[in-house]
């Protein structure tokens, strides 16, 4: 899960709530701050200490991941000499089968326009995350840190990836 953050204190809460990548955006001064804080979280942003990037040269430079936003991209990139495991495929809920038939990792920003804030749109926001989870998406970007990674975690344990939290038997 990936979560936008503007401070090193929102980007603690977000890796507490279960993101493992924070995205400063373009606020590269965050990068060594939050990777003094917490050294297991990657990082996305626009500058050469971030782990994900959304520049292709700048990516096959430093060794980083880099996203892409169309097809095109990635295999534009792949043709500069950055590993497909590397790229990551921005794409709107509705492509992310597209997307994993193709053989990239499919990134869903549940936040870019299609969900508002409210208790029915994270209830929206959840269910989105849930079928992309499920339709293959390997990253969802998201404000919502807890209450999408708890819905990523039931999607994962009925699809058998992981152990549920906790079981039930005999419901009555």
């Amino acid at each position: 899960m990936l979560a936008p953050v503007s401070t090193v204190t929102e980007a603690v809460a977000s890796a507490l709530a279960g993101a493992g990548l924070v995205d400063v955006g373009e606020d590269d001064a965050l990068i060594p701050q939050i990777r003094d804080a917490l050294p297991e979280v990657g990082i996305c942003g626009h500058g050469a200490g971030a782990d994900i990037v959304h520049d292709a040269a700048l990516a096959a430079r430093a060794g980083a991941g880099l996203i892409c936003q169309d097809a095109g991209a990635a295999a534009s990139a792949g043709q500069r000499g950055i590993k497909p495991e590397r790229i990551l495929l921005q794409t709107a809920p509705d492509d992310v089968r597209e997307a994993s038939r193709s053989g990239w990792a499919a990134l869903v920003d549940l936040d870019q326009g299609t969900l508002e804030q409210g208790t029915e749109s994270l209830a929206r926001a959840e269910a989105v995350a849930a079928v992309c989870g499920w339709a293959g998406a390997k990253v969802i970007r998201t404000r919502h840190v807890a209450e999408i990674r708890r819905s990523l975690d039931m999607t994962e344990s009925i699809l058998g990836l992981r152990r549920p939290a906790w079981t039930l038997r005999g419901l009555a």
